[in-house]
């Protein structure tokens, strides 16, 4: 009988060592970062789940937010998470606390960090090289900063241009 006993155990051991990688949850590191925005003086606060190896996860976990600013105003969001989070806010430092409370595939994480918010600067955007690296601001640009008289004018006209 203590056999058997010892047998059973050692099949529920073995099988608990073995199942055991499968059930535990991957470790999530949340990633804040700012962004700037085109218009009015804006920019954007981006909250982004990653694993260990710094890849965006798919998870529909809660995702509790607090956006603080240097008055003390703060905004509080409780949602699930389905991608980046992506939120507007008038330029200035913001005191960003997110809390992801996990799900059953990853391990819930916290973290509280300072942001600042800067504006968009049309005049200086090619000059720190990002030229061609968002089509949309490009467009952007193009369509509200480019003067085409300068080529109607030929004491400013190079001769470079259609």
């Amino acid at each position: 009988m203590n056999k058997k006993i010892i047998i059973v155990l050692a099949i529920i051991g073995i099988c608990f060592v073995l199942l055991s990688p499968v059930c535990a949850k991957q470790k999530v590191n949340v990633k804040i970062s700012t962004d700037e925005y085109p218009l009015n003086n804006k920019g954007i606060i981006v909250i982004k789940l990653v694993d260990s190896n710094g890849k965006a996860i798919k998870s529909a976990g809660k995702i509790n937010y607090t956006i603080t600013d240097k008055n003390g105003n703060y905004v509080w969001k409780c949602k699930s998470y389905k991608g980046e989070i992506r939120e507007k806010y008038d330029v200035g430092e913001y005191t960003v606390k997110v809390v992801f409370k996990g799900d059953s595939k990853y391990d819930k994480a916290t973290i509280t960090e300072s942001v600042k918010l800067t504006a968009f600067n049309p005049y200086t955007y090619y000059d720190d090289h990002q030229w061609g690296l968002n089509q949309e601001i490009d467009d952007y640009i193009e369509y509200n900063y480019w003067d085409e008289e300068i080529y109607d004018d030929p004491y400013t006209y190079d001769g470079e241009g259609p």
